[in-house]
C-alpha cells in the first residue's frame, strides 16, 4: 500500500517537474558581447566668427575733430619756399566735416588763415623792407581712400579736393589793394601735400587695428566664465583672421573681420589653453558671412546612464502569454560605437541577455536613445533554441523606449547663459561686441571607456560696433 502511495507521488512529482521544464524557467549562459571602444580621434569643427564691424561717421568725426584740431600749418620764416617772402598760420576755425561713400572719406576742414606778405623795394642801392597782414576763413577739402593691409595698417591715400575760400583775403598796402587768391592759391597748393601727409598721419596714428586686434587676439584666448553657476565655460582657440575691403555708406565704414577658431562651451573646471600670442597675418578675401558657431560637448557618464536605466527598469516584471521575467540587473557599456545593453532576468528565463545598438541624438525631443537596437548575436544564437518566444514578446521595442536620456535642459541652459553673456555687450577698447545663439545641430555621439561624448554647435550672429 504504501509502495503504491510512494509510485504515485513519484508520478505526479514528476509530471510538475515535466510541467516546469516545459513552462518553467529556462537558465541560460549567454556569452557576454566583448567590450571595447574606438580610439577618440574626434576633433571638434572649426568655426567662422565673422564678425562685423562699423565705424559710425559720427564717431569717425569726433576722432579726426579730436586729433586734427589747432594749429594745422605754420610757416614762420619769410626766407623758406624759396624764399617766398611769405609767412601763413592756419588754424582750425570750426568743426570738421565729413561724409562716407564706399571705402572713401570726404571732409572739409575749416580754417582761419593768417597772412603776412613781406614787401622789398630797392633804391640807390639800399633795399627797403615791409610787411602787410591779412586774415581770412578757408575751408580745405580732402578725400580720404582707406583699406586694410595684411600687416594689419590702414592705408590712407589723402588726396586735395580743392579749397574754398569763406572770406577772401586782400593785402592793403598804401592805397594799393593786393589780390590776394591769386598769391594764396598758389601758396595752398603747394603746401597741400604737407597738409595731406598729416591727415594721413593722423588716420593711421587713431585707426591703430593692429594694436587694437593684438589685445584681442590675446583677450579671446582667455577661457571666459559663462555661467558661475553652471560652471560653464567659453573657450576660444583663434588660428586665423580674414576680411574683405572695407565698405561704407554715407553714416558708417564697414568691414568684415573673419576669426576661424575653434570655438567651445563646456561644463565643469576651467579648460586648459596653450596661448597662441602671435597674431598672424590679415587675410584679404572678397565675400564672408556673419554666422558663427560655437561647439559645445557635453559627457554623459556611464554612471549616469546606468542610474537611469536601473530607476527604469529595476525590478520591472514584463509579461508575454505565458511567460513572465522580472529584471533584477541592468548595465551598459561601449564596444566600438555601439552601447551593449546587459539585462540580467529571471523568470521563464534566468540569466543575463544582450542587446546592441547605436546611440543616437533625437531632436524633437532633446534626447539621446537607442538607434537599431537588436538582439546580441550570442543572445539570439542560445535563444532562438530555448526561449524564442521572446523575439516576438516586445520586450526588445520596451528596453529601447525606455533607454532615453533627456539632455535638453542642459542645452537650453548652455544657450540661455550664452546669449545672457553676448548680450550683456561687453566692451574692449572702442568696441563693443553683442549678439545671440538660437540654431542648435548635432555634430557627433562618441562611445568612450567612460561616457557617451555628445558634440554640438549652436548657431547664431555676433556683431562688433565702434563706441568711445
Amino acid at each position: 500500500m504504501q509502495r503504491n502511495i510512494f509510485s504515485s507521488r513519484f508520478i505526479i512529482y514528476s509530471v510538475l517537474l515535466s510541467l516546469w521544464l516545459a513552462y518553467g524557467c529556462t537558465a541560460v549562459k549567454i556569452d557576454r558581447p566583448a567590450e571595447n571602444y574606438y580610439p577618440v580621434s574626434y576633433a571638434p569643427r572649426y568655426s567662422t566668427i565673422n564678425i562685423p564691424l562699423e565705424i559710425d561717421g559720427k564717431i569717425l568725426k569726433k576722432i579726426i575733430n579730436r586729433e586734427i584740431s589747432g594749429v594745422i600749418y605754420d610757416d614762420a620764416s619769410y626766407d623758406n619756399n624759396n624764399n617766398d617772402l611769405l609767412m601763413i598760420k592756419a588754424t582750425r576755425s570750426d568743426s570738421i566735416t565729413l561724409s562716407i561713400e564706399r571705402n572713401q572719406i570726404s571732409y572739409r576742414v575749416p580754417l582761419k588763415v593768417w597772412l603776412s606778405k613781406k614787401i622789398e623795394t630797392s633804391l640807390l642801392g639800399y633795399t627797403y623792407a615791409t610787411h602787410a597782414e591779412a586774415r581770412a576763413d578757408l575751408a580745405l577739402k580732402f578725400k580720404t581712400t582707406v583699406s586694410l593691409n595684411s600687416d594689419w595698417s590702414f592705408n590712407t591715400l589723402t588726396q586735395s579736393d580743392g579749397f574754398e575760400w569763406i572770406t577772401t583775403p586782400t593785402l592793403q598796402l598804401g592805397g594799393v589793394k593786393i589780390p590776394l587768391p591769386i598769391i594764396t592759391d598758389v601758396l595752398v597748393n603747394s603746401n597741400l601735400p604737407l597738409i595731406t601727409r598729416e591727415v594721413d598721419k593722423a588716420l593711421k596714428d587713431n585707426l591703430n587695428l593692429r594694436s587694437v586686434m593684438s589685445e584681442v587676439w590675446s583677450q579671446i584666448q582667455r577661457p571666459l566664465l559663462v555661467s558661475p553657476e553652471n560652471s560653464l565655460w567659453l573657450k576660444i582657440d583663434p588660428i586665423e583672421v580674414s576680411t574683405i575691403p572695407i565698405r561704407g555708406n554715407t553714416t558708417s565704414l564697414k568691414h568684415v573681420v573673419g576669426l576661424k577658431a575653434l570655438v567651445e562651451l563646456s561644463l565643469g573646471d576651467q579648460p586648459l589653453v596653450q596661448m597662441n600670442k602671435s597674431l598672424p597675418p590679415l587675410k584679404i578675401t572678397s565675400a564672408l558671412s556673419d554666422e558663427f558657431a560655437v561647439n559645445f560637448s557635453m559627457d554623459i557618464p556611464f554612471t549616469l546612464i546606468n542610474e537611469k536605466a536601473r530607476q527604469s527598469f529595476l525590478d520591472y516584471t514584463y509579461n508575454y502569454s505565458k511567460y513572465t521575467i522580472k529584471v533584477n540587473e541592468i548595465n551598459l557599456y561601449g564596444q566600438g560605437e555601439n552601447l551593449i545593453v546587459a539585462l540580467g532576468v529571471e523568470g521563464s528565463i534566468k540569466g543575463t541577455i544582450y542587446f546592441a545598438g547605436k546611440p543616437v541624438f533625437h531632436h524633437e525631443n532633446m534626447t539621446i536613445g537607442m538607434e537599431n537596437l537588436d538582439f546580441s548575436i550570442s543572445t539570439k544564437n542560445v535563444l532562438v533554441k530555448t526561449g524564442s518566444w521572446i523575439f516576438k514578446s516586445g520586450l526588445l521595442q520596451k528596453v529601447a523606449s525606455n533607454l532615453v536620456f533627456p539632455i535638453g535642459q542642459n542645452l537650453e541652459d548652455a544657450r540661455v547663459e550664452l546669449n545672457s553673456y553676448l548680450e550683456k555687450g561687453l566692451t574692449e577698447g572702442y568696441f563693443k561686441i553683442d549678439g545671440s545663439v538660437g540654431r542648435l545641430d548635432i555634430d557627433k555621439l562618441l562611445v568612450t571607456p567612460g561616457s557617451v561624448k555628445a558634440y554640438f554647435q549652436f548657431g547664431g550672429r555676433v556683431k562688433v560696433t565702434m563706441t568711445l
